[in-house]
């Protein structure tokens, strides 16, 4: 009887144990998640700036106009329309950015849900486009159309992606500019996605330690060095691999390797 109630007390204290262990990792990557947007903030401010600014500029234009008696007879009536639809474009475009702002900045959902791979990183192509405007780095894609669906939690591996393409953006930084370039594929039951760029490498002696916790080879204060190990984490939870080649003053790939699901496998 003690023997079977000491083993209920390690049983009870192994779970707790492993409650607290879920809890801190999800911790974790929530940390992770936000030094990945505060890195995105500027150009998002920038980018929803310009918008504001042109939208404030026109409706006050318009504004002086309207004090005219007889608008309607106005000459200038096609260039008041011509405001108003300025107007509202620009307002629709601050709507998107903040809507996927908001969408990435969401507690993270770990659920697993079917995943459009392609129309997934497309989103967060369109969140770079400022910071990578003002990094000098043109983005180019070559997405397979005909991929299939993957399962796994949105927001966990938007986070993976955009801490590679923070990384990416960081290195060719560096080297004053480049070109960051995503690729899908299908490979033997699974689907690869590598990032590339062509900024200034990683020495071959911290290739084998980038996904340590802690490790980093950013200044003080710009890297925290669980960004990397964050990713490994999600992605091998997901079942797959993130794999990386790099040649100093060449550039860096990382591959994340995602399985299909059993029922995809089988029809291909």
């Amino acid at each position: 009887t003690m023997a079977w109630l000491i083993a209920q007390k390690m049983v009870a204290r192994i779970a707790i144990a492993d409650r607290e262990k879920e809890a801190m990792n999800q911790q974790v990557i929530e940390t992770g998640k936000l030094a990945s947007i505060g890195e995105l903030a500027a150009g998002i401010a920038h980018e929803i700036n310009n918008p504001v600014a042109i939208m404030v500029e026109e409706a006050g234009w318009i504004q002086d106009l309207l004090e005219e008696e007889d608008v309607r007879n106005s000459k200038n009536l096609e260039e008041i329309e011509q405001a108003v639809r300025q107007i509202r474009a620009q307002g629709i475009r601050c709507k998107e950015i903040t809507h996927k702002l908001l969408s990435f900045a969401r507690k993270t959902d770990s659920r697993k849900q079917p995943i459009q791979i392609n129309h997934l990183l497309m989103d967060i192509v369109g969140l770079y486009e400022q910071r990578s405007k003002y990094s000098n780095v043109k983005i180019t894609t070559h997405f397979d159309p005909n991929l299939p669906m993957i399962e796994g939690s949105v927001s966990e591996l938007q986070q993976v992606v955009m801490n590679l393409f923070n990384n990416a953006l960081d290195a060719m930084e560096m080297n004053k500019g480049g070109e960051l370039i995503i690729t899908t594929r299908k490979q033997e039951g699974c689907i690869i996605v590598d990032v590339q760029d062509n900024g200034i490498g990683i020495p071959e002696a911290n290739l084998n330690r980038i996904f340590d916790p802690f490790f980093t080879t950013k200044p003080v204060g710009k890297g925290t060095g669980l960004g990397l190990s964050i990713c490994y984490g999600i992605v091998q939870k997901m079942g797959g691999d993130i794999r990386v080649s790099s040649k100093v003053n060449e550039g860096t790939t990382f591959s994340l390797v995602l399985p299909m699901n059993e029922e995809e496998i089988a029809r291909d």
